[in-house]
C-alpha cells in the first residue's frame, strides 16, 4: 500500500480519485490547493503525489517545480482537463506521468504501479 497524496481544487475529482486509490489499497491524501499540498508533502512522507495542473493560486505546474526542487525524486502524475500544452509543459518540468480528465482508472493505476515500481528499483540500487 502507497500514500499517495492528490491535489485538486475540485472535491468531486478528489472523491473520484480516493475512491480508485482505496479500491486498489492505496492510503489517499487530500489537498484543494498547491499550498495546501506542500505543507501536507513537508509534513507528511508520501509515496508518490497525484496533482491536477490547472488550479487557482499555485496551480499544478507550479507545485511539481517547487516540489522538484526540493527533492528531484518526488514522483508526481499531473492530470488535466484542458489543453495538452500545459500536460507537456508537466511533462518537461519531470511529471512521472501525464493524464487527461476524466482519468481512466485503471490508467491512474498503471501509472502509479510504474512510478512505484521504479521508486523500489532505485531504493534498491538497481537501474
Amino acid at each position: 500500500m502507497a500514500k499517495i497524496l492528490i491535489v485538486d481544487d475540485e472535491e468531486m475529482d478528489r472523491v473520484i480519485l480516493s475512491q480508485i486509490l482505496h479500491q486498489a489499497g492505496h492510503e489517499p491524501l487530500f489537498a484543494s490547493s498547491g499550498e495546501a499540498a506542500l505543507r501536507i508533502w513537508k509534513r507528511n512522507p508520501v509515496d508518490l503525489v497525484v496533482t491536477d495542473i490547472v488550479m487557482p493560486e499555485l496551480n499544478g505546474l507550479e507545485l511539481l517545480k517547487r516540489m522538484k526542487e526540493e527533492d528531484p525524486w518526488v514522483r508526481v502524475i499531473a492530470i488535466s482537463g484542458v489543453t495538452a500544452k500545459k500536460l507537456n509543459e508537466a511533462a518537461r518540468a519531470g511529471a512521472l506521468a501525464i493524464l487527461t480528465k476524466p482519468v481512466d482508472p485503471e490508467e491512474l493505476l498503471q501509472e502509479i504501479e510504474n512510478g512505484l515500481s521504479e521508486e523500489q528499483s532505485w531504493m534498491d540500487g538497481e537501474p
